[in-house]
């Protein structure tokens, strides 16, 4: 039986703790034309995504994250792959890591392998893909 100590590291590896910080030091960016913003009740998670999409494609994004190591390291996660994709292709990323951690599916982007600890610990879920949640719910920004 592993320990909980183990599974602490197991779960909170390098790779998760590098994309938690990259989350937080997301910087600004000027003129954002999309805003998405999603809240988890539960465990009181709030991400909120500043994104600049031009011809269905999001060319930067700003993150705001309050939350826990692995809200932040998901939301680090979407970032990374977001960024110079086309907005309809966010969904199939999402549906990816979805049933990767809740169906235990193979995965296409194997940059979601990090979080495979997560899929034990299924009330963690939420945490991570709340982030890619929060991106199917764009609004565009009213330039008034």
């Amino acid at each position: 039986m592993i320990g909980q100590g183990a599974k602490m590291q197991e779960l909170y590896q390098e790779r998760i703790l590098e994309l938690a910080r990259s989350s937080k030091h997301s910087k600004p960016i000027d003129n954002p034309t999309h805003r998405a913003e999603k809240n988890n009740p539960i465990c009181g998670d709030k991400v909120i995504i500043n994104a600049t999409i031009k011809d269905n494609l999001v060319y930067d994004a700003h993150l705001i994250v309050r939350g826990c190591a692995l809200c932040e390291a998901g939301a680090g996660i979407w970032k990374e792959t977001a960024v110079g994709r086309e907005i309809n292709k966010l969904n199939l990323l999402r549906d990816d890591l979805d049933n990767f951690l809740k169906n235990n599916k193979s995965l296409s982007n194997q940059e979601f392998a990090c979080f495979e600890p997560v899929k034990k610990i299924r009330n963690r879920i939420d945490c991570v893909m709340l982030c890619f949640e929060a991106a199917t719910e764009f609004n565009a920004i009213s330039s008034d």
